[in-house]
């Protein structure tokens, strides 16, 4: 799994380091997730008290102010601002260089219209020659006419036309009013004198070097809307308290909907004071937890399930608060069950990181419920006692135990509160069974859901290890009775692996229960694996070195599929999978390297395909079962405990040597600890017995008769 990530990071790119603070970033993208949750579901009310009318219906009753309110109707006040903005015309500023530039456009247009004239070509070259170079709107016989006129009528022509563009341009010309423009201009210069076509060349040419000379300045437009937007002082309107705002039987109207909003009676009026304290509260309990784990639970971080269980309960915990805010309860925090929370993460995560949880959460649970010491206190020692009470669970039904406990310790938690209330009443006693309805809400919860959460989130709890330690659970039989001599060997395994793991920190029950079920592929080809070859024949013996490899190694796939088959948790499946890592069947190895058949032999085709473990677990599972294998076979070493411990300690060398137990966190220091694990269990295995002879019984006999005469 790892190379294959490590190929996805390659392909796209992706240094692993990169991924790593992804997977950071992702992590605090998630804090701040659940942070954001929390704060809606306290700070939101989901359901407030409204009047419900609408336009058009008609009130039952008189609607009356419930205090003294003064506001600013936004809605009237935006209306007349709005006006005062539509009246403000846009400013325009004069660019002064347009009319000089058009003059000089103009003139040397005029000059070129000279110049062509007194050339020597033909009179169709001098017209194309202008049309060329100008894409003015004259036509041929326009431009026929102006090189017709003497030199003299081209110099009023030219004063004409400035004339008539200084005129526009010097009461300034709007882009958006261009075309207008040219419009009138066209319509004065058609009586200008009594020559048509004179007027027309007036006109076109005109019409040709106008350009607007009045730029819009938008910053100085908007600046004098909003100065008269703010000229327009708010509209108030003022409402005292028990003024009637609707009297009965009227009909509502859309400004009596918008006074109800404003009085704060069809929705609640929001207090951003009240909203930011709950936001610091909420900020002030996900931080604590979030710190504690930084700091002293650092793994968490790695396994996504857990990152998400931690988030998901505690939102599920408050909205189930919130919810029952809307139920007439005068305490609604004594039905939350908090314990259920604190029981699935003191089972599936950490005992102490549970208890930091509940604390957290009570305080929260508090806030939503009503503020009170008595919430908080209730629903912080409901989910203590649910921690304490399943530390040592072994089957589901504790769960129930479990549940009545808290039911217990939260009835007298909520009792003793209640005879510290001035006003004692029969009536408040009887809050006391809220306690035990919340322990079997709490039994419910915790029996129901916590299967699927750990299916859900792929985490595997201790009551799913002991039950699958259970020796008639289904694959161990079926080990048991195919593979009898693997079945053993896998139990000796698992004592070896538990009590390693007790030495260096590891998951005891975890290593056990995963050693159970490390050899279950050889169930489909017992028979090719000596410890299951009693009396028969060697089949390996009729096999080629590549052939027997090939079946040996293929016992970790088949016992992949195996797991799966039978659903077994994925952190025993990741167990199967490691517990060869890229070992060398070293047998058939040697077999192959000396056999004059074989010219090249790869040791690569005579490794297990790995990956090496991953986790302490897997890796103590590994030397477990290569030192009880070896160990069984080595006779000396069985009968002399130095020997013994020689060997053991040759073999967790030879194994780290060969790095396979690179990537599964165990030191050195943890290697001692682990081989001197070892060495005291097998002494026990191996110890040396007494001889006792056939005829024992007679002897005993005889001793004790010999005795009788004795004592007589």
């Amino acid at each position: 799994m790892l190379s294959f990530f490590k190929k996805a990071l390659k392909k796209f790119n992706i240094t692993e380091a990169n991924f790593y603070r992804i997977q950071k970033s992702q992590r605090y993208i998630w804090v701040i997730v659940i942070f954001i949750i929390l704060s809606g579901i306290v700070s939101i009310d989901f359901l407030p008290n409204r009047v419900n009318l609408q336009v058009g219906q008609v009130t039952k009753s008189d609607i009356v102010a419930p205090k003294t309110v003064e506001y600013i109707d936004e809605e009237s006040t935006e209306k007349l601002r709005q006006e005062a903005e539509n009246k403000v015309s846009k400013v325009y500023e004069e660019d002064t260089g347009i009319l000089t530039k058009v003059k000089a456009d103009v003139r040397q247009f005029f000059d070129t219209i000279k110049n062509i004239k007194s050339s020597d070509v033909e009179l169709e070259k001098k017209v194309k020659s202008v049309q060329d170079n100008y894409k003015i709107d004259l036509s041929s016989q326009q431009l026929s006419y102006l090189f017709s006129l003497s030199e003299e009528n081209i110099d009023f022509l030219e004063e004409d036309t400035l004339m008539f563009l200084v005129k526009y341009l010097n009461r300034g010309v709007k882009d958006n009013y261009l075309n207008n423009v040219k419009d009138q201009l066209s319509q004065d210069a058609i009586e200008l004198t009594e020559d048509r076509q004179y007027n027309q060349l007036v006109s076109k040419i005109s019409r040709h070097f106008i350009r607007p000379n009045l730029i819009f300045n938008f910053e100085e437009t908007e600046k004098r809307k909003e100065e008269a937007r703010q000229n327009i002082e708010p509209i108030k309107r003022t409402f005292s308290k028990g003024e009637i705002i609707i009297r009965h039987g009227k009909v509502v109207t859309h400004d009596d909907i918008k006074i109800l909003k404003n009085l704060g009676l069809t929705q609640p009026k929001i207090n951003y004071i009240n909203i930011l304290g709950h936001i610091l509260i909420v900020l002030i309990f996900v931080l604590i937890p979030s710190i504690y784990i930084s700091q002293y639970h650092r793994e968490v971080l790695e396994g996504e399930g857990i990152l998400a269980l931690l988030g998901l309960l505690p939102i599920m915990t408050i909205l189930l608060a919130k919810v029952a805010t809307y139920f007439p309860l005068e305490y609604p925090s004594f039905v939350v069950p908090v314990a259920a929370a604190s029981i699935m993460i003191a089972i599936l995560v950490d005992t102490d990181l549970a208890v930091v949880f509940t604390i957290a959460l009570s305080f929260l649970v508090g806030i939503v419920t009503g503020g009170r010491i008595i919430d908080v206190m209730v629903a912080i020692v409901s989910g203590l006692t649910g921690i304490y009470s399943v530390s040592k669970l072994s089957q589901r039904s504790d769960l129930v135990r479990a549940g009545f406990i808290v039911g217990g310790a939260t009835s007298l938690t909520i009792f003793t509160f209640m005879l510290t209330m001035v006003n004692l009443d029969l009536i408040i006693f009887l809050n006391a069974f809220w306690g035990i309805l919340n322990g079997v809400l709490v039994a419910i919860v915790t029996n129901g859901l916590l299967p699927y959460v750990e299916n859900i989130f792929g985490i595997t709890s201790p009551v799913k290890l002991l039950e699958l330690s259970n020796p008639n659970h289904p694959l161990l039989k079926r080990l048991l009775v195919d593979a009898p001599g693997t079945y053993h060997h896998s139990i000796i395994v698992g004592n070896l692996a538990e009590a390693a793991a007790d030495q260096v920190g590891a998951d005891s029950l975890l290593a056990r229960v995963s050693a159970y079920y490390h050899d279950i592929g050889k169930i489909k080809r017992s028979y090719f694996f000596t410890e299951n070859q009693i009396g028969s024949e060697n089949p390996h013996n009729k096999l080629s070195p590549s052939l027997s490899t090939l079946i040996i190694t293929s016992h970790v796939k088949d016992g992949v599929e195996l797991a799966k088959e039978y659903k077994l948790p994925q952190v025993i499946i990741d167990v199967i999978e490691q517990h060869h890592g890229t070992s060398l069947v070293s047998f058939f190895y040697q077999e192959a390297v000396h056999d004059e058949k074989y010219k090249s032999v790869d040791e690569g085709d005579f490794r297990y395909d790995g990956p090496k473990p991953q986790t302490k677990e897997a890796g103590l599972i590994m030397l477990s079962d290569m030192v009880e294998a070896a160990v069984r076979s080595n006779v000396a070493a069985q009968s002399n405990p130095g020997k013994l411990e020689k060997f053991v300690r040759e073999l967790i060398k030879k194994k780290l040597d060969s790095g396979e137990l690179d990537e599964c966190n165990l030191t050195l220091k943890d290697l001692d600890k682990v081989a001197n694990s070892f060495v005291n269990i097998l002494k026990g295995i191996f110890h040396n017995r007494i001889e006792y002879p056939d005829n024992i019984a007679q002897q005993f006999k005889e001793g004790k008769k010999l005795n009788d005469s004795l004592n007589k």
